[in-house]
């Protein structure tokens, strides 16, 4: 009788004792306060697309603007179906700034999608045809790579668009300064937006300046504080026939490595 009670009582005492592995733990449920409390970690952005095809040029475009209220550099993607002209053939093409080919020789690189950076900013999509946001099937974002950040102090520091009679297009200037040295292997993006001068300013036409322009194998922005970047382009476009005006968006963003 005496070892049953003592057997009995061992039980009771290893049993009180044991522990449950922390992985075999269920999962708290939150309190409904502290749910309703939660920020998320990513403020929901708007963005909008303008197809611009101006014919007889062969250079459709396509603006996309993006208004990102986050305070971080933001990585992106779309889903866009493209359709013939008949609309038999249908494709689905994904861009975005993620997995952008480092191959330069891809006729895709034009393109060169930037990472979405905090406010107001445009990148500029060219295809042989343009599309609209209808035909965006989808469209996410998520936090950038930490071997990505925009670069502060970059500015324009002197501007000037105006008709070019030499080539029937818009021809602009641009001196680009910075307040302190640019980081290593960094890449300027720089949009222009042309807009009519009416009430309703639809966009008449848009350029961008991408890093291939260069003319470099690696066209970094290397710039030591105060120094000056000269940058000449054209639009592809015939000079608008009514009164127009523009604006500039400038960022630079610094990457790791490429």
């Amino acid at each position: 009788m005496r070892r049953v009670l003592t057997c009995a009582l061992l039980a009771a005492v290893l049993s009180a004792c044991s522990v449950v592995a922390p992985e075999y733990r269920p999962t708290p449920t939150p309190a409904p306060s502290a749910t309703a409390a939660a920020k998320p970690d990513i403020l929901p952005l708007t963005y909008s697309v303008t197809p611009l095809d101006v014919r007889p040029n062969a250079v459709a475009k396509t603006g996309i603007f993006f208004t990102n209220p986050n305070t971080f550099v933001l990585d992106w993607f779309m889903t866009v179906r493209f359709k013939s002209a008949d609309g038999l053939n249908v494709t689905d093409e994904r861009i975005g700034n993620a997995g952008v080919p480092p191959d330069r020789v891809d006729t895709k690189f034009q393109n060169w999608y930037f990472p979405i950076p905090p406010g107001d900013s445009w990148t500029v999509v060219r295809y042989g045809t343009a599309f609209s946001k209808s035909d965006v099937q989808e469209f996410k974002v998520a936090r950038s790579l930490v071997t990505i950040g925009e670069v502060d102090g970059v500015r324009v520091a002197s501007q000037s668009c105006a008709g070019d009679p030499a080539v029937g297009t818009i021809g602009c200037d641009f001196a680009v300064e910075t307040s302190t040295t640019v980081p290593a292997f960094s890449k300027l993006h720089l949009v222009v937006v042309v807009r009519t001068k009416s009430s309703e300013r639809p966009v008449l036409s848009l350029l961008q300046w991408r890093p291939e322009l260069a003319g470099t194998g690696k066209p970094w922005l290397n710039l030591a504080a105060a120094e000056s970047f000269k940058i000449h382009m054209n639009d592809s476009y015939p000079t608008p026939s009514v009164p127009w005006e523009y604006e500039v968006f400038v960022h630079a963003y610094q990457y790791s490595s490429q």
